[in-house]
């Protein structure tokens, strides 16, 4: 075994008994009777059924188990979630972790420390016949594909498929915003809407056709994360152990037992219907939209990263552990993972 096999293991087995330490540590703390109050900023101005994990983790009580009463905020954008860390007016975002790397490049100091979406279980539906099952990119071409506005993770994926694939050349995409793909769809304005969940569910219940699945043909990467400033982890090590188990125990409860997901989302979106809410999670867990661990795998990360380096965001490439701390994340699915 060579000298940089030795160091390797060494580094990994000191993240680990440095993440296992503090997870002790704040599974400990989780007994105090007063629960220590943080602000979390997340996307929009509404609860999202994408960030049911969040959601999980507040209705099952896992934050509390692990001593927290977490505020969540609604911020806007995933810049403004990100500028709200910044500030100070909040202790977390989740969000668009990219916003890390790109911040650690203009000199500011931010990390993420969990991963909580991997992929975005993007589906498109059309109410034209004469539009195929799209097994494979080319056989969009000629189509307008309706998509959420530049820079979402839909957009640049779309974009990024007419940039590989040259028969796509003359393929349209559409930008609409959040809560206009079917509206746009059936004014004639595209020809499939690429859409999330619920949105993809109430869809099919109105009798619309499922023909593509963005997933097929873009690989899992780091789409959204927890993410904090440095000084955070510098000076509250414990505090964010504990988010970080907290959404690790909401992973994993999400895979381990259907209903703690349906019971969750039908709490906090009654007015979807059950058919809905149970098409909408199952497409979501079926197409493992979250990841099974919280831990940032380099090539999910590079993955991201090389999104924004070829949009022009990121000027150079940058190591993993650059804007990821996975102390945490590594001690948090070590105890609080799938077994």
């Amino acid at each position: 075994m060579n000298a940089t096999t030795n160091r390797a293991q060494k580094l990994l087995s000191m993240t680990l008994a440095f993440g296992l330490m503090l997870a002790a540590a704040a599974f400990g703390s989780a007994e105090a009777a007063t629960l220590e109050k943080v602000k979390l900023a997340q996307f929009g101005q509404a609860k999202f059924l994408l960030y049911l994990p969040l959601y999980v983790a507040q209705e099952e009580g896992f934050f509390a188990q692990q001593g927290l009463d977490v505020d969540v905020r609604f911020a806007g954008n995933d810049d403004q979630i990100f500028a709200a860390v910044m500030s100070g007016s909040v202790d977390y975002g989740m969000g668009d972790p990219v916003f890390t790397a790109i911040a650690a490049e203009r000199g500011a100091a931010a990390k993420t420390v969990a991963l909580l979406i991997t992929q975005l279980a993007l589906a498109g539906y059309t109410n034209n016949p004469d539009v195929p099952l799209i097994t494979k990119p080319e056989q969009l071409a000629g189509l307008r594909v309706g998509s959420f506005p530049a820079p979402s993770t839909t957009y640049t994926v779309l974009d990024g498929l007419k940039r590989q694939y040259p028969a796509l050349a003359k393929t349209q995409i559409v930008p609409g915003g959040m809560g206009t793909q079917l509206a746009l769809l059936e004014a004639g304005k595209t020809d499939i809407a690429v859409d999330l969940e619920p949105s993809v569910a109430q869809a099919v219940t109105r009798g619309y056709r499922i023909v593509l699945n963005l997933n097929d043909f873009v690989p899992p990467q780091a789409i959204t994360g927890l993410m904090t400033r440095q000084d955070t982890v510098a000076q509250h090590p414990d505090q964010v152990q504990r988010m970080v188990n907290a959404m690790q125990q909401a992973m994993t409860a999400i895979y381990a037992d259907p209903a703690v997901a349906h019971r969750t989302a039908r709490k906090l979106f009654p007015d979807l219907g059950e058919a809905v809410i149970q098409s909408a999670v199952d497409h979501m867990r079926r197409d493992a939209m979250y990841p099974t661990s919280v831990v940032v795998p380099d090539e999910y990360w590079q993955r991201t990263l090389q999104t924004r380096l070829d949009s022009g965001d990121l000027k150079r490439p940058q190591a993993t552990d650059v804007a990821v701390d996975n102390r945490f994340a590594v001690a948090a699915a070590a105890h609080y993972g799938k077994k």
